[in-house]
């Protein structure tokens, strides 16, 4: 099974109200595309719990399935788009996988890191569009049209990089930083598999070392870095509070960032998160 096969009408139902979504008909326009995309990122948390508790991250689709809309957990963008993409797809939309070399958080010069991020390529009567709803803090907030060097509303840009490799940014204070470079060649959904195991168990993985949760929240993008909570506006201002108590970490978890967690899971997430407060 590929996220190219579609949900079950039960499947869609049950997708559609994890969204918050009405159950009707989505015709495949950019208007409806921007709505799943917004209700993804206020409804599905992106996070790495099961990565810190040291469980297998499965990303075939029925299992996440399960995972993320019967379990009413999140996850990361082998989980998160992959899901997204299904849905798209069953609901009539022209969905590519992509995939692309992470780059936020690197200065410019940085060396070239692998591929370890699934993104979408959609296809709409007006023209191809980018669509990413499992990156983190840094997310689109909507379908970005593949318009190479403009610059587009809230600051984003996609650029040529280097020959046939784009650059995905986001204008800040400081300038354009970069989210992710990629090309526009088509992928293989069976070469996610060892991307995934690398990403969930490698040790010199992110997400083995840090916790990392975001979600947007109105207007605002929430995210969890360790025990660094930050808001981030529209208008790109930004707030943080750093939290030292491993309960009220988990308690915000629940319900700023909806995450079900059952008791047993945060005992074992309150032991894996206290060395992590502790710096």
């Amino acid at each position: 099974m590929t996220p190219f096969d579609p949900f079950t009408p039960e499947q869609l139902q049950a997708c559609l109200l994890r969204l918050g979504l009405p159950l009707q008909a989505f015709p495949a326009t950019r208007e409806s595309l921007d709505r799943l995309i917004d209700a993804s990122l206020h409804q599905l948390p992106f996070e790495n719990l099961s990565v810190l508790l040291e469980r297998p991250v499965q990303i075939d689709p029925d299992a996440v399935f399960a995972k993320v809309i019967e379990g009413w957990r999140g996850g990361y963008c082998f989980e998160l788009n992959s899901l997204f993409a299904r849905l798209l797809v069953s609901l009539g939309f022209d969905v590519r996988l992509l995939v692309a070399r992470v780059r936020w958080g690197l200065p410019a010069d940085a060396e070239r890191t692998q591929q370890s991020h699934l993104l979408l390529r959609v296809e709409l009567e007006e023209g191809p569009c980018l669509v990413d709803v499992g990156f983190g803090g840094a997310n689109p907030p909507r379908a970005l049209p593949l318009r190479i060097g403009e610059e587009q509303p809230g600051g984003w840009r996609v650029a040529v990089h280097e020959g046939d490799e784009l650059e995905l940014a986001l204008r800040t204070s400081s300038g354009w930083a970069g989210l992710y470079r990629f090309t526009l060649q088509e992928q293989h959904w069976l070469d996610y598999q060892p991307r995934n195991w690398f990403t969930s168990t490698h040790p010199q993985s992110v997400f083995r070392r840090s916790l990392k949760v975001a979600i947007s929240e109105e207007d605002r993008r929430l995210t969890l870095l360790d025990g660094v909570f930050g808001v981030r506006s529209a208008d790109g201002r930004t707030t943080q509070r750093v939290i030292t108590d491993v309960d009220e970490l988990i308690e915000l978890l629940r319900s700023r960032f909806r995450l079900g967690l059952p008791p047993a899971d945060a005992e074992l997430l309150r032991e894996r998160l206290l060395p992590l407060l502790r710096g």
